[in-house]
């Protein structure tokens, strides 16, 4: 009778450890695979020509280099560390540096490693390492004061523009249809290695803060750019463009988008170092 009873016993044990074991088994498997290939899904390198003239080649490590276009700022004047998005390249983004450097701003725009003229293959621990090394070149090389410099990511850019905000003492950071973090917009923001954890940072953040988001982005839902601005701490401004989708922000926002972007560094002026 007692073996029996210890039989039982150890048949419902073994059927609530396998209950528990499968589906834990299931979510490392995919937590794995999902970590694995996510900075390739992420990371979408245009191709084509990447030639660019002009163009300052900054080596990150030995046997690396990244691509960098360089627009100095006016005397006195602000400088945009710009990073773009995930399928574009300093070639695609010419206009819109074009139209930075027309309204009166410096701008210093970079190629991901992998990207256009720059080595490497792209990953976020490699987007980190690119936007500090191009700062450090602002700051230390092209002698660009710290507070004269705002940090400007769109899109995937914004998750290397939060990671350097975090870090440094620049002007302000301004971020373009931004996300809480890329697993977050594809639904699985509970999966372990997750990538640019935006809203774990933008709280730690110690600088004014612009949010430009359309309420019309099917890429990265608008919620993702309100529920960021609402944890982040102030001065923060949120602008959101009425129908605007992801990549359409500057052309439905029109000389809005300038006005807003002008009142933004004008509300808040560079702090004395």
């Amino acid at each position: 009778m007692q073996r029996k009873k210890q039989h039982q016993q150890f048949r419902k044990f073994r059927y609530a450890f396998f209950c528990l074991a499968i589906p834990a088994a299931l979510f490392l498997l995919l937590s794995c695979a999902t970590g694995c290939v996510a900075d390739s899904i992420i990371f979408q390198p245009p191709g084509g020509s990447p030639q660019q003239p002009g163009a300052t080649m900054l080596e990150v490590e030995p046997g690396i280099r990244i691509a960098v276009r360089y627009f100095p700022p006016q005397e006195g004047g602000v400088l945009l560390l710009y990073s773009h998005g995930n399928a574009e390249d300093l070639g695609m983004i010419r206009y819109r540096m074009n139209q930075y450097v027309e309204h009166g701003y410096g701008v210093a725009a970079y190629d991901y490693e992998g990207y256009g003229m720059s080595d490497g293959t792209p990953s976020e621990s490699a987007a980190y390492r690119d936007i500090e090394r191009v700062w450090r070149w602002l700051v230390e090389e092209k002698k660009i004061p710290q507070e004269s410099i705002v940090i400007h990511g769109f899109s995937v850019g914004t998750g290397p523009s939060c990671y350097l905000a975090e870090k440094v003492n620049a002007r302000a950071l301004i971020l373009e249809a931004p996300f809480q973090s890329t697993f977050a917009v594809a639904g699985v923001g509970f999966l372990p290695f997750n990538r640019f954890p935006n809203i774990d940072r933008i709280a730690n953040i110690d600088m004014p803060l612009l949010i430009i988001h359309g309420d019309a982005d099917r890429i990265i839902p608008f919620s993702h750019g309100r529920k960021l601005f609402e944890t982040a701490k102030e001065p923060k401004t949120l602008y959101t463009v009425e129908g605007a989708g992801h990549n359409n922000l500057i052309l439905k926002a029109g000389e809005n988008y300038w006005k807003t972007l002008r009142k933004f560094l004008d509300t808040n002026p560079a702090k004395q170092p």
